[in-house]
C-alpha cells in the first residue's frame, strides 16, 4: 500500500483530475499493479494475503505469553502438551519471540528444534503449518540451519511435508528448505539426503506456480557445486527445467533459465543442450522484452558456447547478433551487459560470426558504455581483442 500523495508532484500540475485516477494512470503507464486496497482514504488489510489454515477458538490475545527467564523453557514444555490447541498457542508464541536473535539462539540452545520433530507429523494439518513457520523463522540463523540438517528424523518428515495435501503446509515447507539450503555447508547435507530429486519429482507434478518458483530457487541453491549439478542430470533435471521455458509466468522462465545456466557450465550439460537443441529456445527468449528473460536466456548462450560445436550452432541464427549488441550495450543493466558481452566474446571465435563483428559492429562495440565496472572493462577488452585477432 503506498500514500495517495506518492505522485505530488502531478498533482500540482493536474489539480483538475481527481488523485487516485491519475496515481491509476501513472501505475498503468509504468506497468505497476494497482493495489485495490489503495483508497482515499486508505484502510489496512483485515487479513493477510498469504494462505493460512483458520483454527477455531484460536485467541490470539489470550495464548500463553512468555517473558523473562522462563519464557522458552515454558513453551518447550508446552510443545509436548496433550491439548492441541496448548501447542498451537505455544508455536504460535515461539514464531513471534524468536524475531529477536537473542530469543532465537535461547530456542536452539534450549533444543526446541528437537521438539518439533515429531508435530510436522501431526494429524492436525494447523499444527504442521505452524510447525514450518516456526522452523522457518529459527531457519534465518546460520546455527539453526546447520541442527535442521544435521538432524536426519526432522529432514525425513520435512520431505514428507513438502508434499502434504495441504496447499499452505506445502509453502512454508517449501521457504523452510528454501532458507536451509542458501547455507552451502548445509546444501552438501540436502544433497545427500536426495532433496533434488524429490524436488524434481515435484516440479513435474500440478503444483501451484508460487511454489514452484520457491522450488526453483532451492534447486539453484542445491547445484551450486558440481555434485549437485550431475545429481540433477543424473535424475532428469534438464528436460524438467525445459518444460518451464515454455511458461507463461515472467519469474518461472528467468528461474528455470538460471538453473539451465548452472547446468550448462558442466561439460554434461552443454552436451545436453546441443543434443536438445537448446540454441533455437534461447534465441526466441533473448528476443522477449522481460528484462529477466533476455539476461538469463545471455547467461545460457554464454554457457551453451564454450565450446566449438555451440559457437556453430549459434551461428546457424543470423538474428542472435544483433540482438547481444543490443543486449551489450544496455549499461543500466550490468548483469545484462556482462552476459551478452561474454557471450559475443565465445560467437565471435567462430571466422564466420568475426567477419560479420569487424564489417558492421566495431564501431558499436568501441562506443559501448561499461560504467565504472572494471570486470565488464576487462570483457570488452577482451571481445575486443578477439575481434580484431588475426590468423
Amino acid at each position: 500500500m503506498y500514500s495517495i500523495n506518492r505522485y505530488s508532484y502531478l498533482h500540482n500540475y493536474f489539480s483538475d483530475l481527481s488523485p487516485r485516477l491519475l496515481n491509476r494512470c501513472v501505475d498503468r503507464a509504468l506497468g505497476f499493479v494497482t493495489d485495490v486496497h489503495d483508497l482515499e482514504p486508505p484502510f489496512n488489510r483485515l487479513c493477510s494475503e498469504q494462505p493460512n489454515i483458520p483454527e477455531q477458538n484460536l485467541d490470539l490475545l489470550h495464548r500463553p505469553i512468555g517473558f523473562g527467564r522462563w519464557a522458552m523453557p515454558k513453551l518447550r514444555h508446552d510443545l509436548s502438551n496433550k491439548d492441541e490447541y496448548v501447542v498451537i498457542c505455544a508455536l504460535e508464541t515461539i514464531m513471534e519471540l524468536v524475531i529477536d536473535p537473542e530469543k532465537a539462539f535461547e530456542a536452539i540452545k534450549l533444543k526446541i528444534i528437537e521438539r518439533m520433530v515429531n508435530l510436522l507429523m501431526a494429524e492436525n494439518p494447523v499444527i504442521r503449518e505452524r510447525t514450518a513457520m516456526a522452523l522457518w523463522s529459527l531457519a534465518k540463523l546460520t546455527k539453526a540451519r546447520e541442527m535442521i540438517a544435521a538432524n536426519k528424523e526432522l529432514l525425513r518428515n520435512i520431505s514428507v511435508c513438502v508434499e502434504d495435501q495441504y496447499e499452505e503446509v506445502r509453502l512454508h515447507i517449501a521457504k523452510l528448505l528454501q532458507t536451509v539450503s542458501e547455507f552451502w555447508k548445509v546444501a552438501d547435507e540436502l544433497i545427500e539426503f536426495g532433496f533434488i530429486s524429490i524436488l524434481l519429482h515435484i516440479l513435474q507434478d500440478k503444483e501451484e506456480k508460487y511454489i514452484i518458483l520457491i522450488h526453483l530457487r532451492t534447486l539453484q541453491s542445491l547445484m551450486y557445486s558440481i555434485q549437485g549439478k550431475m545429481f540433477a542430470i543424473d535424475n532428469g533435471g534438464f528436460d524438467i527445467l525445459l518444460e518451464f521455458l515454455r511458461d507463461e509466468n515472467t519469474h518461472i522462465i528467468s528461474e528455470a533459465l538460471s538453473c539451465i545456466a548452472q547446468l550448462t557450465s558442466t561439460c554434461v550439460g552443454e552436451k545436453l543442450a546441443r543434443e536438445k537443441n537448446l540454441m533455437n529456445i534461447l534465441n526466441t527468449l533473448l528476443h522477449d522484452e522481460r528484462p529477466e528473460v533476455h539476461t538469463n536466456a545471455a547467461s545460457v548462450i554464454m554457457f551453451s558456447t564454450v565450446k566449438a560445436t555451440g559457437k556453430l550452432m549459434a551461428a546457424e541464427h543470423p538474428t542472435m547478433v544483433p540482438r547481444l549488441m543490443a543486449l551489450a550495450q544496455n549499461r543500466l543493466n550490468p548483469s545484462t551487459q556482462m552476459f551478452s558481452i561474454k557471450a559475443l566474446t565465445n560467437i565471435s571465435e567462430n571466422p564466420k560470426i568475426r567477419k560479420i563483428m569487424n564489417q558492421e559492429y566495431s564501431h558499436e562495440l568501441a562506443l559501448i558504455q561499461v560504467g565504472d565496472d572494471p570486470d565488464i572493462k576487462t570483457w570488452k577488452d577482451q571481445l575486443m581483442g578477439v575481434i580484431g585477432w588475426v590468423p
